[in-house]
């Protein structure tokens, strides 16, 4: 009888998982890889370096139009390949803010920087948009950079964008360069630093670099990947009874329930 009835037990256990499983099982992030997408802007415009360098390059009249076309062709190939290199270089790679080493002395420097947070849609105070809009001055007249933008936690920092080349104007406090980033994935809901880095997109040195000990708004910026921003809706529910799964294994339980009562009895 003791046989019996833990088979009963483990069969009415089978009967019923499908319909006790949670659901909110399935909303587990299938992966920890770091997914994010990033937008660049300049003087409130969308920033596009091929464009920029195109009109202001200076034209020779003695220039034809076909060697116009395939010097402009091959600036686009060597600066995209620039980018990518620069790309596989950084993305991917954890750094600790303590092997930050800068190759400069005091020619290059970011003023300030702005922190803007977007897109919260679970109002859990966590958002998975934010912009970094910085100034960056150095002592020369202008100068070609590129920027990578770092998020961390405990003083370990992984890469999230590395972007295009720009040009910086002395101590011009217009030309500001934002970078924004929307965390796809791979990033729980926390308090994250974010580092920021100014690289010579000449000799590729690291020239200056800003955190949140150099600066407050980089620090603990309340952030999560877009895949945990759950948003509660208010439903009504309205049940019908009819036949089915339920009535079906109400029906095994009360019959289980008569056949070991009957059994206990005898």
């Amino acid at each position: 009888m003791k046989t019996f009835l833990i088979y009963f037990a483990t069969l009415s256990a089978i009967a019923l998982l499908p319909v006790l499983t949670p659901s909110a099982a399935n909303a587990q992030e299938s992966s920890s890889k770091l997914s994010v997408t990033s937008k660049e802007f300049r003087y409130d415009k969308p920033y596009d370096a091929l464009a920029i360098k195109s009109a202001t390059k200076p034209s020779s009249q003695h220039d034809t139009e076909h060697s116009s076309s395939v010097s402009d062709e091959s600036e686009e190939v060597h600066d995209a390949f620039d980018k990518t290199a620069r790309e596989h270089k950084y993305m991917g790679v954890s750094k600790s803010a303590n092997s930050i080493t800068v190759n400069s002395v005091n020619e290059y420097w970011i003023y300030e920087t702005w922190v803007t947070l977007h897109s919260d849609l679970d109002a859990d105070g966590y958002h998975s948009t934010f912009s970094v809009e910085f100034d960056a001055d150095t002592i020369f007249t202008s100068a070609p950079v590129y920027a990578v933008l770092y998020l961390g936690r405990n003083g370990t920092y992984d890469a999230i964008h590395v972007s295009s080349e720009f040009y910086i104007y002395g101590e011009d406090s217009t030309d500001t360069f934002t970078i924004e980033s929307t965390l796809v994935s791979g990033f729980p809901s926390d308090d994250y630093d974010i580092l920021l880095e100014l690289y010579d997109a000449d000799s590729e040195t690291l020239v200056t670099f800003t955190d949140g000990y150099d600066d407050a708004a980089l620090a603990y910026v309340p952030l999560e990947s877009e895949n945990n921003e759950y948003v509660i809706e208010d439903r009504v529910i309205i049940v019908e009874e009819h036949g089915g799964t339920w009535s079906l294994l109400s029906l095994i339980f009360i019959c289980g329930v008569v056949v070991i009562r009957r059994i206990l009895n005898r």
